[in-house]
């Protein structure tokens, strides 16, 4: 082979290769790349004359002799980090390295470089041990870098406070990828969710939703938002997909459970309902009290005027048995309001008492009995004990038992009424069983609220099952009823208790005698006449309270009067006869006093109709006059303005 020829002089040498690094040199400063060289064995240091320039540290020109002088440009925080990483790399055996650090630019600009060396720690005359070093500007790297890094923190971050998870959807309802913040439950592992068909997770009817918004989305770019129930672990949840354009033909679906939001709503709706509830309620029963205290301040009131006026004695004394006995209404009243104060602030106090409940029963039988007037009706009492000794509230026994019976009453038109006891269960349990209307299922659930009344055509507060509720939980108790509608009732009540119990011999009675109560002739009557003057008007008077009828008739003397029970016998007898007036109370049985007027303007639009009711309120009278009658009056009556609205 043949020796190369050497086309160059030493000169023409030396200048090309002067030229060769300086375009190298040049290419370098232009990619911000610069060379320095350190000595291992001295320490000292030999940069290129720019390089700082280059770097974008300082201007070019200033020399440093030892690698301490650059330690000047380095980022406080990076210092200690660069001198022990550049003494590991002159201890290792490796002959390349790497080192990025900070630095701080005259400008206090930061700027990061990264120095890669090359070792030549094998020292000979030729080579002494050094370091061949180029540093590059990397500082747009290190940016973009930090900027990556802060935008998957920045979008970690946002995916862990989202409330659920967002799927990516293709157009054919392909789940193309699943993001989610941790402990996320899904109904499938993600690695299942990612490339399924959208159509294996939810149900028919969901997957057409979501295909119909999801192409929506597509074709115009807008935001689409929809709801659908889902089935997880066994129960029903609500979710809410908002979904929004991604790229291509793809789709982001951010997915969040909204069963609370439902579920509060829920709440809300129903704190609304059971808050305008209450308002109804106690509106009621204002017009209730209105009306219960009217009614016996009617009999009071009128009784007591008409005892000045009448010297008969008989008729004077009964006129005072009425005006007592709505005293003891009116006191009843007053008593079961003052009650629910009680049971309202917490107040309410038990008394224990040790007595005989058989005795005790007796008492009670007889005087409840009194109140029970219609022939129709059998009062049977059941008395099983000789003797039952026990520790209760004896009064508060007494009371719920009175409202059970006269709950029995009101509602019992014929049959039965019984009431009784017995020691089982380690309590006493009071029962009063009637033969009445019976109670529609739909309203069961409701009899032992405050101010609940079946119907609003008896009298009552609407307050007696509550507080007999209230009573029985105080002490520890059960209360319950039965009813068949129709058929009759059973209400009961246990209060836990020791009992000593003496029975009755097998000769001796066990039950208490059955009572059949007849009507006083005095108030029986459907259809009376005062005297025989033809000249008197005749009147229909609807009323189902006896006292108010008596009353009436009192103040009506001169006038000929025919009772009706019931707005329907009211109508049937409107009917069939004439009449000069008819006095319509409105709060009649079997058909309220309102529609009993209205059925009678179907056949007769002459007959003056007024209103009677111990309702005052100003709609009451609008409701009487839109349903047909002629005039309205309240009670108590008043005698010189009943007969005006007759004209007499």
């Amino acid at each position: 082979m043949e020796p190369a020829i050497n086309l160059y002089s030493s000169n023409e040498k030396s200048e090309l290769i002067r030229e060769n690094s300086q375009e190298i040199l040049s290419v370098l400063a232009a990619h911000q790349i610069a060379l320095w060289e350190y000595d291992i064995i001295t320490g000292k240091c030999s940069f290129s004359n720019d390089y700082f320039f280059t770097l974008g540290l300082k201007d070019a020109g200033i020399i440093f002799e030892d690698i301490d002088d650059f330690y000047r440009f380095i980022h406080p925080e990076d210092i200690e980090f660069y001198k022990q990483a550049f003494a590991e790399m002159l201890s290792s055996d490796s002959k390349t390295s790497q080192i990025r650090v900070r630095c701080i630019s005259e400008q206090g600009k930061v700027i990061w470089l990264e120095d890669h060396f090359l070792s030549y720690k094998e020292s000979c005359e030729s080579h002494p041990g050094k370091l061949l070093a180029y540093t590059v500007n990397v500082t747009s790297q290190c940016e973009k870098e930090q900027h990556i890094k802060y935008l998957e923190e920045y979008n970690r971050k946002i995916i862990e406070a989202l409330p659920e998870f967002i799927f990516i959807f293709d157009d054919n309802f392909f789940i193309t990828d699943v993001l989610m913040a941790p402990g996320t439950i899904l109904l499938h592992p993600v690695e299942v969710l990612r490339g399924a068909d959208g159509r294996s997770i939810y149900s028919p009817e969901v997957s057409d939703l979501f295909i119909c918004n999801i192409r929506e989305c597509l074709r115009d770019g807008k935001l689409k938002e929809i709801e659908y129930p889902l089935e997880v672990d066994g129960s029903l949840h609500y979710f809410q997909a908002r979904i929004a354009p991604f790229e291509g033909n793809r789709v982001l679906a951010l997915i969040h459970d909204i069963g609370d939001r439902i579920q509060r709503s829920q709440e809300l709706i129903e704190a609304k309902r059971r808050a305008e509830d209450a308002d109804k309620m106690k509106s009621v029963f204002l017009a209730n009290m209105s009306h219960e205290i009217r009614t016996p301040l009617n009999a009071i009131v009128g009784f007591s005027e008409l005892l000045q006026t009448t010297e008969d004695v008989n008729m004077r004394k009964e006129f005072m048995n009425i005006i007592n006995n709505n005293n003891e209404l009116l006191l009843r009243l007053i008593g079961d309001i003052l009650d629910l104060s009680k049971i309202e602030s917490g107040l309410m106090e038990l008394k224990l008492e040790s007595f005989d409940l058989a005795d005790a029963y007796k008492e009670t039988f007889m005087a409840l009995k009194q109140r029970c007037t219609n022939p129709e009706v059998e009062f049977i009492g059941h008395n099983p004990y000789k003797s039952c000794l026990v520790k209760l509230d004896k009064n508060r026994l007494v009371q719920v038992g009175t409202n059970f019976i006269t709950n029995a009453i009101k509602h019992t038109d014929r049959g039965r009424i019984t009431m009784g006891y017995s020691y089982i269960d380690g309590g006493i349990k009071l029962y009063v069983e009637d033969t009445g209307h019976g109670i529609p299922k739909e309203k069961q659930h409701k009899l032992f609220q405050r101010f609940a009344k079946l119907d609003d055509f008896t009298q009552g507060t609407g307050l007696g099952l509550a507080i007999c509720k209230a009573i029985t939980d105080a002490q520890g108790g059960k209360i319950g009823m039965e009813s068949d509608e129709g058929k009759g009732s059973k209400f009961w009540a246990w209060f836990p208790c020791e009992a000593e119990i003496e029975r009755y011999e097998e000769t001796e009675e066990i039950a208490e005698d059955i009572l059949r109560m007849g009507h006083n002739p005095t108030l029986s009557t459907s259809q009376e006449s005062c005297t025989n003057d033809v000249q008197k008007k005749s009147i229909l008077v609807a009323e189902d309270i006896d006292s108010n009828y008596m009353l009436v008739k009192a103040l009506l003397k001169t006038s000929e009067l025919t009772r009706a029970y019931t707005g329907k016998e009211a109508v049937e007898l409107a009917s069939s006869h004439h009449y000069d007036a008819i006095l319509m109370d409105m709060k009649m049985p079997v058909m309220g006093g309102l529609e009993a007027t209205r059925e009678i303007r179907k056949f007769d639009t002459e007959t003056p109709i007024i209103a009677v009711t111990a309702n005052a309120f100003e709609f009451d009278r609008e409701e009487a006059m839109r349903a047909g009658c002629n005039t309205f009056i309240t009670k108590p009556l008043n005698k010189k303005e009943l007969k005006e609205v007759l004209g007499d």
